[in-house]
């Protein structure tokens, strides 16, 4: 209830909210960007896991799997190599698993 009644009393005073409104240019958006900037232009390298894992059903015994953590930004692209030659036939991959973050 008290904070209603702040609101409503500064809502009132013009002179109050041309001062807020002209601090938001001067003084928000400049360091909004500054703020927005050092978190944006940073990067993180995953942390990779490889692990030989059993199939339930398949062909092969076991498989590779390699699990990528705590990277930033979202997007990274994970690719497997034989000889040096990229594989494109019997890969799988997942979307993005959420942990909670």
């Amino acid at each position: 209830e008290e904070g209603v009644k702040y609101a409503e009393n500064f809502n009132k005073d013009q002179a109050y909210l041309q001062q807020r409104k002209a601090l938001v240019d001067t003084f928000c958006r400049h360091n909004a960007q500054n703020y927005d900037s050092s978190v944006r232009d940073k990067t993180v390298k995953p942390k990779v896991k490889l692990s030989s894992v059993k199939q339930a059903e398949g062909n092969h015994p076991a498989v590779l799997m390699c699990s990528a953590y705590e990277f930033y930004p979202e997007k990274i692209k994970v690719s497997w190599l034989r000889d040096g030659k990229l594989m494109t036939t019997d890969v799988t991959s997942t979307m993005e698993m959420a942990n909670g973050n």
